[in-house]
C-alpha cells in the first residue's frame, strides 16, 4: 500500500505558532508548537515583535522537517487577520506589528459616518472598527505621523515573511487582504477611496503589496531553503486563520456553521458570491475562487467568565466549578450585557460597556454567574441569527474552543440557539486548512 504524501500547515497565531504535518485526508502525523509574547506597552495596545515570530517559525520548520518520517510535498502559511506592520525603504520593520487586538484606533472612529461605514463594508467586506487596518492606519496618520512619514511599505506578518523567505517580493494573499478594509471584493485589488480614508483624507503614502490567490506558489530564497532544509518543499502563500479554519473543518456547504468560544468567540459559514450582509454588519472575507467566509467575531467569550471568576472566586473552587454551577442554576430576572472589552459583532461598538440589569439584594453569586453565562451565550447566538438571516438556517453547528470542555455549556448553547450542536474534532483546523491549500495548489499545477 503506498505511503500517503505529507503536507505542512504553518499556523502563526496571536501568541503561538503551530507547524503540523497532515495527509490529504486530515490525519495529523506530527506537530510542533512554540510561543511568543503579545505586548501591551500602553492602554489599548496589543503588539508583536516580528523578530520573535520569525525566530519561532523558523525554529519549528527546521525541527519538524528533520523529524518527519518522509519529506513533505509542500507547506503554506496561516496568519492572523487585521495586522499592520510598517516597513522602511529597505524592508525593515518600523516598530512592532499592530495586531487585531490593538484598539487604540477607537479614538478615530468618529471620523467615519454611517454612510461611509456601510459603503466600506459593502465594497471591502470588513466592518469599520478599531481592529481594521484601515482604521489603524488613520489612527497612525493622526497619532504617530512620524512613523507614517518614515515608512515606505504597508505590510503585515504574511507579506513580511513572503519578502524575507522568498524571491517573489511583497505579496499578500486574498484572504488576509480582504480583512484589511482596503480591498475591493469585486476587483480583488486595493480600493482607492478606502486607501484615501486610511491616509486621513489624503492618498496613503505607502506602497502596498500585490494581492494574489491563496494557492500562489512561491520561490524560496536559496539561503533560506538551505538553512531550513526545505529546498524541495513547495511553498504556497496560504491565507488567514479564520478562513483556513473553515476550510480545515470541512465547512464548505450552506447550513454548516462553525461556532467558537475561547477567550473571544466567532461564528462563521462559507458561502459563494461577494454579497455582504451590510444590514447585519457581518464580515465577508475571500476564501478562494468565488467562496467567501461570512460571519462575526466577539471580543467577549471565555475572558468574561475569567473576569467573573476573579471577582467571585471566594465562592467557587475553580472556574470550571463556577461554570457548572451556572449551567445548573435556574434563570432569574437578572440580565447581563457582556461587553466588558468593547465589542465587534453583533453591535460593532468598541466603546460598549458591560452592565447588570435588574440586580437586587436577593441575587446570589450563582445568580450573577448564571446571568453572565447567558449574556455571553446569547451574544454569540445573536451573531448566529444575523448569519442565518444573511444565508440560510443552520442545519448543524460545529462547536469548538475552550467552552466545549463543559458539556452543560454546549447543551445550553444548543437550547438557546434552537439548533443541533456537535463538538468539532478537527485537530488544528487552521493548520490543516493551510495544508489543504498546498493540496489545491499542487493539483492546479498538475492540471495546467
Amino acid at each position: 500500500m503506498p505511503t500517503a504524501p505529507l503536507y505542512l500547515g504553518l499556523d502563526l497565531g496571536t501568541t503561538s505558532a503551530k507547524l503540523a504535518a497532515f495527509t490529504a485526508a486530515g490525519d495529523l502525523i506530527q506537530e510542533r508548537t512554540g510561543a511568543y509574547p503579545l505586548h501591551h506597552p500602553e492602554a489599548g495596545a496589543a503588539v508583536q515583535e516580528v523578530a520573535d515570530i520569525v525566530a519561532v517559525a523558523e525554529g519549528l520548520i527546521g525541527q519538524l522537517i528533520a523529524e518527519l518520517p518522509r519529506r513533505p510535498l509542500g507547506m503554506s502559511i496561516s496568519c492572523p487577520m487585521h495586522g499592520v506592520l510598517l516597513l522602511d525603504a529597505a524592508g525593515n520593520p518600523l516598530g512592532p506589528i499592530l495586531t487585531w487586538a490593538d484598539v487604540r484606533a477607537e479614538t478615530v472612529m468618529q471620523d467615519f459616518d454611517e454612510a461611509q461605514r456601510r459603503e466600506l463594508l459593502r465594497r471591502t467586506g470588513t466592518p469599520v472598527h478599531p481592529m481594521s487596518p484601515l482604521v489603524k492606519l488613520r489612527w497612525l496618520a493622526q497619532a504617530q505621523p512620524e512613523r507614517i512619514a518614515a515608512a515606505t511599505y504597508l505590510s503585515d506578518l504574511k507579506s513580511y515573511l513572503v519578502d524575507r523567505w522568498t524571491t517573489d517580493g511583497k505579496l499578500l494573499d486574498e484572504q488576509l487582504a480582504s480583512a484589511t478594509g482596503l480591498l475591493d471584493l469585486t476587483t480583488r485589488d486595493w480600493h482607492p477611496p478606502a486607501l484615501q480614508l486610511a491616509g486621513d483624507g489624503t492618498s496613503l503614502p505607502l506602497r502596498t503589496p500585490r494581492v494574489v490567490p491563496a494557492t500562489t506558489r512561491l520561490h524560496w530564497r536559496p539561503e533560506v531553503a538551505d538553512r531550513l532544509g526545505v529546498a524541495d518543499v513547495a511553498l504556497f502563500i496560504g491565507g488567514s486563520d479564520g478562513c483556513l479554519a473553515n476550510l480545515g473543518s470541512g465547512l464548505m456547504e450552506p447550513g454548516r456553521v462553525s461556532l467558537t468560544i475561547g477567550t473571544s468567540g466567532a461564528v462563521r459559514a462559507t458561502h459563494r458570491g461577494t454579497a455582504a450582509a451590510t444590514e447585519d454588519r457581518l464580515f465577508n472575507y475571500i476564501l478562494f475562487d468565488d467562496y467567501f467566509v461570512l460571519g462575526g467575531a466577539t471580543n467577549n467569550g471565555g475572558k468574561v467568565l475569567e473576569w467573573t471568576y476573579e471577582l467571585l472566586r471566594g465562592h467557587f473552587g475553580s472556574i470550571g466549578e463556577m461554570i457548572e454551577a451556572a449551567v445548573a442554576a435556574p434563570d432569574t430576572d437578572l440580565q447581563f450585557a457582556p461587553y466588558l472589552y468593547g465589542e465587534r459583532a453583533p453591535i460593532w461598538d468598541a466603546l460598549a460597556t458591560a452592565a447588570f440589569t435588574g440586580l437586587r439584594g436577593h441575587h446570589t453569586p450563582v445568580d450573577l454567574v448564571r446571568a453572565v453565562l447567558l449574556g455571553v451565550t446569547d451574544n454569540v447566538v445573536e451573531i448566529l441569527r444575523q448569519l442565518e438571516a444573511a444565508t440560510c438556517p443552520s442545519e448543524i453547528i460545529y462547536a469548538s474552543g475552550g467552552f466545549t470542555r463543559s458539556a452543560g455549556w454546549v447543551e445550553l448553547l444548543a437550547q438557546r440557539a434552537g439548533r443541533r450542536v456537535e463538538v468539532a474534532h478537527a485537530p488544528q483546523a487552521s493548520a490543516f486548512g493551510a495544508a489543504l491549500i498546498v493540496v489545491r495548489g499542487l493539483t492546479k499545477q498538475t492540471e495546467k
